[in-house]
């Protein structure tokens, strides 16, 4: 079993890497308080289909919002079939700044969210574009600590995303630090202007931004993650940045699932969107890669250790360090982004988690791939249309080869 050490340690150990520039970009990152004074007009984007449970609230949140520039709120209604277009046209006989936008088919060439969402734009008209989720609570400074990130060379704010627990409840707490763990790394790797993830709860860029890059694009047609693509090509603007938003009033307050099976199907559903690598950047697919697989091998070696002592020192060792460096990161973060709670008493908290991090990714990596989570975009529609995109091109330039040779 001495063999099973090689691809453990070859997949653990970039891991521990990665996580040990984490803690580096957290040490070192200069995360400063915005300081620009201007007040562009805003847009706040907001789709939603059949969210008739959780709409109101999130809009209740949103109309408190204080802000000295023009602000409108674009609530795209999808094609709901319950009561969620009356409650927002409630929301729009009361406050002039909420416009109802409904979506009356679904789009050929956007999944269901993004073309939400795109709709949202295209009939908005502010400076800065700003996206949220129908399920989300918000400062009444949200909006206008969001647009003082806005520097002058600044394309995208990604914002900070938390959750809440219930006391007693291990299954939501372990949700919380997981999604605040997520945040904690996107955070850090700015440091190095490593900008390869965001959420679509707490999203803003520039309107020129958006258009420079051509709007969604073919990666609208994508089955989830758009805004991680999103990013992505955002980050690719010449002689602009992509900042994190983490400040007290710019942050975004989601519910967590309401149940085991739920968590574990969304958690399916992401690690599902990663294998359409068409469109992610090299360095974050690998590094989701070494994530999944490093979590497979680690949790393999862990049960079998019973049944091969000698692997034990190796394989016990090597999570110890993992941990170690993981309540590293965590306790850190925790104390600047002001999360002492996660923590725990002395760390107990985050140690639960850690323990249990590799088993849970593991699971989750290998049911997403014994059985693809259901989007309601095709996924393998979404697929072949773009190999065939990629084959007319690829005959299109052998085609126009000669003629180049020729000049």
């Amino acid at each position: 079993m001495a063999w099973f050490l090689v691809p453990l340690y070859l997949l653990v150990i970039p891991y521990i890497a990665l996580m040990l520039l984490v803690v580096y970009g957290l040490l070192r990152g200069k995360f400063k308080r915005p300081h620009s004074d201007k007040t562009p007009s805003v847009s706040v984007v907001i789709p939603a289909h059949n969210e008739e449970k959780d709409i109101g609230p999130t809009l209740a949140s949103l109309s408190t919002q204080e802000y000295e520039g023009d602000l409108k709120f674009y609530i795209v209604n999808d094609r709901s079939e319950d009561t969620t277009e009356a409650i927002i046209q409630s929301f729009c006989d009361k406050d002039s700044r909420f416009q109802l936008i409904n979506v009356q088919e679904a789009s050929k060439r956007m999944a269901p969210k993004v073309n939400a969402v795109n709709t949202g734009i295209q009939a908005s008209d502010g400076e800065i574009i700003i996206t949220s989720d129908s399920d989300c609570k918000y400062s009444k400074f949200w909006v206008r600590d969001i647009v003082s990130h806005f520097e002058d060379d600044v394309a995208m704010v990604v914002g900070y995303v938390e959750t809440s627990y219930e006391e007693n409840n291990f299954v939501q707490l372990f949700e919380t630090i997981d999604w605040f763990s997520l945040m904690t790394v996107s955070r850090a790797l700015t440091f190095f202007g490593w900008k390869f993830a965001s959420s679509a709860n707490n999203q803003a860029y520039r309107r020129t931004a958006f258009e420079a890059i051509g709007g969604f694009g073919t990666a609208g047609r994508a089955p989830s993650g758009d805004e991680d693509l999103l990013t992505q090509r955002m980050a690719k603007l010449e002689d602009q940045r992509l900042v994190f938003a983490s400040s007290k009033d710019s942050r975004v307050s989601t519910k967590t699932m309401p149940s085991v099976y739920a968590f574990m199907k969304q958690r399916q559903r992401w690690v599902s969107r990663y294998q359409h690598i068409m469109h992610y950047h090299p360095a974050f697919w690998l590094g989701i890669l070494f994530t999944g697989f490093n979590s497979i091998f680690l949790s393999l070696a862990i049960l079998l250790t019973p049944f091969s002592p000698s692997l034990a020192p190796w394989v016990l060792g090597l999570w110890s360090i993992k941990v170690v460096v993981e309540m590293l990161g965590m306790y850190i973060s925790t104390g600047q982004l002001e999360r002492r709670d996660l923590w725990g008493t002395n760390g107990y908290n985050t140690f639960r988690w850690a323990i249990l991090h590799p088993f849970f990714i593991a699971g989750i990596v290998i049911s997403s791939f014994v059985r693809t989570a259901e989007w309601k975009a095709g996924a393998r529609s979404y697929r072949r249309r773009f190999y065939k995109r990629k084959v007319r091109e690829l005959k299109r330039k052998v085609k126009e080869a000669p003629q180049e040779l020729l000049k």
